[in-house]
């Protein structure tokens, strides 16, 4: 299992002041609402932007228990900015209840398949009876979304596990292909690969795989120069191998990723442990983007996870990946456990978001982390605006669940006020947290 949620580490009077007012760590929590193993929030707006603020986002939320032989619900919420101050009223519906072992609920475009806008749902785990997955697409515009239900790796020929699918064109005939990474019983097979858009809503699309044995859960795609040519990037946290890596190809070289002498790849790190989540981001506002990961040292005696950052350097082949830790002592409870997990980066209000400096750049971000398997949900800030300086940011509980496993929270301005809300699920505390940094009015 794998993910991450009141004692306070490291409770922060750092303030900056917007509008007079000081931005504190913590948002106020607003409620709590009952829920089954909620484990993977998030929040997808629609394209449609004649609809009310509020009316363009669904909340989606995974949920699955691993000792039942059967399949697990996946809730949603139309308009939760409509409820937000109303946690007792959440009218919350099941979208479906046909995988097995829910993952992320990531995002489907209107742009990919004609007359669908809504989400992929991944899925699949190692836990027997749980390790058949699925990516399953469902148009959130119909007035039955699981009657559009799609498996598109409905070919496969093994059990996979599926965590994450970002939308890319793989082989230039101009629509979206789905990018994913999969396992099947751990370390037996890995495969970092795409599904071929066939251009309609049918199931089954033709597999390509790009390279065996590499990434197989989390992963980012991403544009970088080295040396001055550019290149298309891939970087995955490969947690059954231990290690972060780099997959690249020449920007518009001759068939792409389809063709492997084409494909450059370079081990970032492996020595941190079990590598999971990542993200690719300005996190010092220097113009250049960083690397952030988060990874559980599993070695003997340690047992504890960390978050790094690293310097992405001018080669990045050959030159160093300077590595910062910015939270450490993640410690999960019970065996075969792990922490952190999903890391996602956010401003507390828009305000804080468009505030100019002295020196003309921005606040720097902060990041929501899950802490998967200790229970506990955390808020991390940088003690500086500095660019440059990467020193420990301070490590603030956001909400202690008291149970073993908290999972990823759901992210976003629900209401249109400004200021930011999270959905954060207690997943062994069958529960949903939800906060705003809203202040009382």
């Amino acid at each position: 299992m794998e993910f991450f949620l009141v004692a306070v580490l490291f409770v922060s009077g750092l303030g900056s002041v917007i509008n007079g007012q000081t931005v504190t760590t913590l948002p106020r929590l607003i409620g709590e609402i009952s829920a089954s193993v909620p484990a993977f929030a998030d929040i997808h707006e629609s394209s449609d932007s004649s609809l009310p603020y509020a009316d363009r986002f669904t909340l989606y939320v995974s949920t699955f228990k691993p000792f039942q032989l059967k399949t697990d619900p996946v809730l949603f919420l139309r308009s939760p900015g409509r409820y937000l101050y109303d946690t007792t009223n959440w009218p919350i519906e099941i979208l479906a209840d046909s995988a097995l072992w829910p993952n992320n609920p990531d995002l489907l475009p209107k742009s990919i398949v004609d007359g669908y806008e809504g989400i992929v749902q991944t899925s699949g785990f190692l836990v027997p009876g749980k390790t058949k997955g699925q990516l399953q697409l469902y148009n959130m515009n119909a007035a039955i979304p699981a009657d559009t239900e799609i498996n598109i790796a409905s070919s496969d020929v093994k059990d996979y596990s599926y965590h994450r699918v970002i939308w890319k064109d793989m082989d230039g005939d101009g629509d979206l292909d789905a990018v994913t990474a999969r396992f099947h019983n751990t370390v037996e097979e890995q495969n970092f690969l795409w599904l071929e858009n066939p251009g309609q809503a049918v199931p089954g699309w033709t597999q390509h795989v790009i390279y065996n044995q590499g990434p197989d859960v989390h992963f980012r795609n991403i544009l970088l120069n080295s040396s001055g040519l550019p290149f298309d990037c891939f970087i995955a946290g490969e947690l059954w191998n231990k290690r972060a890596t780099l997959y690249c190809i020449p920007l518009g070289a001759s068939n792409g990723w389809n063709n492997p002498e084409n494909i450059q790849m370079r081990i970032i790190d492996d020595t941190v442990g079990q590598t999971f989540d990542l993200l690719l981001e300005d996190f010092d506002n220097d113009g250049r983007i960083d690397f952030l990961l988060t990874s559980f040292d599993d070695s003997f005696g340690v047992k504890s996870g960390s978050v790094y950052i690293y310097e992405i350097p001018d080669d990045i082949f050959t030159g160093p990946w300077v590595r910062h830790i910015i939270a450490d002592n993640f410690i999960p409870d019970g065996t075969n456990t792990m922490s952190p997990g999903t890391p996602q980066s956010f401003y507390p209000s828009a305000d804080y978001a468009n505030e100019i400096l002295p020196d003309g750049r921005n606040h720097r971000k902060w990041i929501l982390v899950s802490g998967d398997d200790d229970g506990k949900i955390y808020i991390l800030r940088p003690k500086t605006e500095a660019a440059n300086d990467f020193s420990p940011y301070e490590k603030t509980v956001l909400i202690d669940t008291n149970a073993q496993t908290a999972g990823k929270p759901a992210v976003g301005d629900l209401d249109g006020d400004g200021y930011t809300d999270f959905v954060a699920p207690g997943y062994s505390a069958d529960k949903l947290y939800v906060f705003t940094y809203a202040p009382l009015l």
